[in-house]
Order: C-alpha cells, then structure tokens, then sequence
C-alpha cells in the first residue's frame, strides 16, 4: 500500500512535469520565435513598396454578397494609410484611434491604458490595423440585400469630427436610387461601441434587408497558444460558448450557426479581443471560416440577422454593438449584467476548475483592496488556502511523521520479505494496523491541492490584472519571469543567457524550499523513486524559470507554510510518542 501511495505521488509530480516541462521546452521557444518572425516581418512590411492587386475577391465568411479585402502582396506601414485617408477621430473612453469616411470600418484603434512593455513610456497597445497595412485587423457593419448598398469604397458623411465618450455621431450614406443609409455611432467610457444603423426607403418599391456585423483578421496572435488558453474565434449562441481554434479552420474552413435568445462572435487573444454583437432580441446566424490570399491567411468571424422587409416610404433600423479591448473581468461582467449581453463574461478561460478559479480571482482581488499589491496578495490568499486545508494537511503530515517513524521496521520488512511480494503487503498493512497509520492520509489533500494549484496558474496568466504589475525590488511584472538571473550572476556578466538557463533567484530559492520540505518527508524504499524524487527541486528549478513570477511567489511561500507545518506537527507527534 505504501508503494501504491509513493506511486500516486509520483504520477502526480511526473504529470505536473510533463506539462510545464512541455510549456518551458516547448511553449516558449516557439513563442519566441514566432514573436521574431512577426517581428521581421513588419520590418520588411514598412521598407517595402505595395504594388497593385489585381486578384479577384474570396467570400467573406458567409456573408451573400460581402466580399473579403484583397489582401497586399507587400503591406503598407498604418501610418502612412492612415495618414492619407479622411478620418474621423476617436478620443473617448480608453480607447483613440479614427474611423475612415470611406468604407466607415474601425480599422485604427489603440489602448491608451495598457503598454507593450513595463516601462510607461513603450508604445500603447495597437489593436486594429487597416486593410492596406501588415497584420490587417478590423470590424465593420452594413446592410446585405436588395438595392444599392454602401461597400468599402463608399464614402460618408458625418455631422461631426471627432468621436468621444457617451456622444454620438451621425454617418449618411445616399445611394442616389432612394435609399438612405444612416449609422449613428457611440461610444461608452471603456471600449464598447453601439452601431445604430437606419436605411430610409424613398423608392417607388419594397426592399428586403439584413444587417451583418464583421471581424476580419489576417494572421494569427504572435504568441504561441498554450493548452490552458483558447486564443482564435470565439461565439455565443443558443448551446453556449464555443471556441474554434485558429487549427481547427485549416481542414473545416466554413463553420455556421444559426442562433435565436442571444450571443455573439469575435476572435479573442490572451489579453484582448475584439467581438461584433447583434442585437440580443434579434435571430441571427453566426459564421466562423478561414481564407488564404498570397501565402497567408485571413480570418472572417460575423453575424446576419434575419432580413426584414421595408416597404416604400418606410424606415428601418437595427442596433449593434461592437466591443474592442482588454478583457478585464470586472469590466465583460458588467455588459452581461447590466449591459444584458449573453455570457460576455465567458471570453474569460477560467478553464475546467472555474468553481475553484473565480473564487480564486475574487480572493485574490479582495487582497489586493486592502494591501494594493499583487504580489502580497498572493501571499495571502496562499496563507488562507493552507488554512482552508489545514485540517486535512494536519492528517496528511501526522501520518508522514509516523510513517517516518515506522522507516526502520520497514527496512527489517522488506529485507525480510522482499521476495515474496504479497507477504510483504500483508505485513506492512498488518504493522500500518498496529502502529495506527493511514497511507492514504496524505493521498486526499495532495490531490485537492494539484487543481487549486492549476485554478491559481490559470488566474495569473488568463486575467490581465497581473499584466505589468509590480511586486518589490527589481521584480517589475508579476506575469514575467524572474529578470534578476543567477546564470549572468544578476547582470553582472553582459550575457544575455538562452531561455532554458534563463534562472532567476526567486526560482533558485523556491528549490531550495522544495529540497528542504523533501527533508522532511519519509525517505523511499524504492531506489528509482529515489533518485527521481531527489532530482525534483533541480527540475523544477529550471521549469519554473520561465513562468510568471507570481506563481514563483506563490510555490515559494507554500513551500515555507509546509515547512514550517510538517516540522511543527513533527516535533508534536514525537514528543506524545515519547510520553
């Protein structure tokens, strides 16, 4: 029963292993590089010149009628394209940028709020880009149908210059065959847009129309997806939340939904997404597809709503909304509660545990109130976890105590009956009886640990709010690894070392505390087991290298809690056994 028990244990460690051991070895480097290549990319991008397309257009994700942009051979730099285009400004809510009178797309938007790196003055983070430029990202809205309709080349009109927050502007489009187009667009203080768009009918006939709602995206996130995260396309609809990974459109390129009581599409990256939502009375089919044009590809998320029919002399109107930025949790709570938009909160990955990871976050937010730091924070919440299992714990390192106790008589055990496998278990079980241990005891709280330890992971890297935030000293980004490295002795040396002997000094000593709390625990029988587990503290010295320092920090101070636990009901247990 014992070994059975070092057996549990081992798997468990062996399995957390393998999946950081695959996100430091594997995850990381490819995110480095495609960060690279993304990188070089946009250099060649700005130098280049951009010759004409001719290529014919590719359908638009389902939409009848609506053509995708032709994509560049060669992209232009954004600003250039901005720059030369009539713009409407944007400077309201947390969010400036422009919308371009021709085609009327949202296709120039910056977060004023977040940077690209710690340091205040780096460069905002740029959501949106032009169809001309590199990694071409946008929304946009309009009408299928009968008659006339304003495309990407029609031009409007608008009755002011510049958008801010809780205003509103008027866009009028005539389509010179007695169709009037009118959208009027608003902004909230934070990053949702509501599109009103009115079509009035002065012909001599009945036209029938739909409104749609777009996201086009060439490219993919330059970060490398993790396991624990979903980045790509995203919708809302009658069966819930679904997330179609960026591979999952390489072989089933067209996906459609038709949903009626509410929901929504967009794509979602790590930090940010940008989704076009429907009216949420309205029926509306969603489309999910992927394209490709001159070696790249293109991907097309929207909706249409049901047409309607607007007879002659009559007005028509739908209202959507349109959402692009951070996806701050307290923030995509508020438009589902309040705002009534279906499961909006859910562009979260909380994961499989989000019973355990939201109260997790909730926790960790309550903290941070009262002390204004992260980084303390988790130390906190990681106290009141031990004290939420302490009593559990308290069995778990009792019976460790006593089975530490028990190491000689089964050394005498096993050296006695180590050839007969099934005496050997009927004696242990039978000294576990008279010695009154339990094995399983420190089964149950390990166990319980590994998904609050997986709920913690997942809070620190799928919610902004450690994104940047500092904790003491030189440890500026708690999503970061530890910058202060032991391999360049801390700077000292001008070498920049590769990623896996990238080691700060938080992880060094968090080994140290895994090697210590090892100490403590009942040596194995098993030779292997041994020496694997002797190697543990060293591996996961250099996994924990590349992740955030904030579950350093956590790991770190788990560890002291149970050192200082284990050695204290240690010392308990000896002195009633000497009694």
């Amino acid at each position: 029963m014992m070994e059975e028990n070092r057996n549990f244990i081992l798997a468990i460690v062996l399995t957390m292993v393998i999946l950081f051991g695959w996100e430091y070895f594997y995850g990381a480097p490819m995110r480095e590089e495609a960060e690279q290549a993304a990188s070089e990319q946009a250099v060649t991008a700005e130098q280049a010149g951009v010759p004409e397309m001719s290529a014919g257009a590719v359908e638009a994700g389902g939409i009848p009628g609506m053509a995708a942009p032709v994509v560049k051979e060669i992209a232009t730099n954004r600003n250039e394209v901005i720059g030369e285009r009539q713009n409407i400004l944007i400077s309201g809510g947390r969010v400036k940028g422009t919308i371009n009178l021709k085609g009327l797309r949202f296709d120039d938007l910056t977060l004023i709020d977040y940077r690209e790196e710690v340091d205040p003055n780096s460069p905002e983070i740029t959501l949106l880009n032009p169809s001309d430029s590199f990694n071409a990202y946008f929304a946009d809205f309009g009408w299928i149908g009968d008659g006339k309709r304003p495309d990407v080349n029609s031009v409007w009109t608008a009755n002011k210059t510049a958008l801010s927050s809780d205003d509103t502007i008027n866009f009028t489009w005539d389509n010179g065959e007695g169709l009037i187009f009118t959208r009027d667009v608003s902004l909230d203080q934070d990053y949702m847009f509501t599109i009103k768009q009115s079509v009035q009918n002065n012909s001599s006939s009945t036209v029938a129309m739909a409104t749609y709602g777009r996201v086009y995206r060439e490219g993919r996130s330059s970060e490398q997806p993790l396991f624990i995260l979903h980045e790509g396309p995203i919708r809302v609809g009658e069966d819930g939340k679904e997330e179609i990974g960026y591979e999952d459109l390489e072989d089933d390129t067209y996906e459609k939904e038709e949903v009626s009581g509410g929901g929504w599409v967009g794509i979602t990256d790590k930090d940010w997404m940008v989704a076009v939502i429907p009216d949420q009375s309205q029926d509306f089919v969603s489309n999910v597809s992927r394209t490709e044009q001159n070696g790249g590809e293109q991907f097309h998320v929207n909706f249409a709503t049901n047409g309607i029919s607007i007879p002659a002399g009559a007005t028509a109107e739908r209202t959507s909304q349109f959402f692009a930025g951070a996806k701050e949790v307290d923030l995509l709570e508020k438009y589902t509660e309040d705002g009534g938009i279906k499961m909006f909160d859910y562009a979260i990955d909380w994961g499989w545990f989000y019973f355990i990871t939201k109260p997790i976050y909730f926790g960790l937010h309550f903290f941070y109130g009262i002390v204004g730091n992260f980084g303390i924070a988790i130390i906190l919440l990681t106290m009141v976890v031990k004290g939420l299992l302490f009593p559990m714990a308290n069995k778990q390192y009792e019976s460790m105590a006593r089975m530490k106790k028990l190491q000689p008589k089964m050394a005498k055990l096993k050296e006695k009956y180590g050839d007969d496998r099934a005496r050997m278990q009927q004696e242990t079980m039978k000294m576990y009886q008279e010695e009154k241990v339990n094995p399983l005891a420190s089964c149950l709280p390990i166990f319980i640990q590994i998904p609050i330890f997986f709920s913690l992971y997942k809070v620190l890297y799928v919610t902004i709010d450690m994104r940047h935030a500092p904790f003491f000293g030189w440890i500026k980004d708690l999503s970061a690894p530890d910058p202060l490295l032991v391999t360049n002795l801390f700077g000292l040396i001008p070498w920049d070392p590769p990623s896996f002997i990238a080691i700060g000094i938080l992880p060094v000593f968090m080994g140290l505390t895994m090697y210590f709390q090892q100490k403590l625990n009942p040596p194995m029988t098993d030779p292997i087991q041994q020496k694997v587990f002797a190697f543990m503290p060293i591996i996961f010295t250099f996994i924990l290298a590349g992740f955030s320092v904030g579950l350093v920090i956590y790991w770190t101070w788990n560890n002291i809690l149970t050192i200082c636990q284990q050695w204290f009901i240690m010392r308990r247990v000896a002195a009633l056994d000497n009694k």
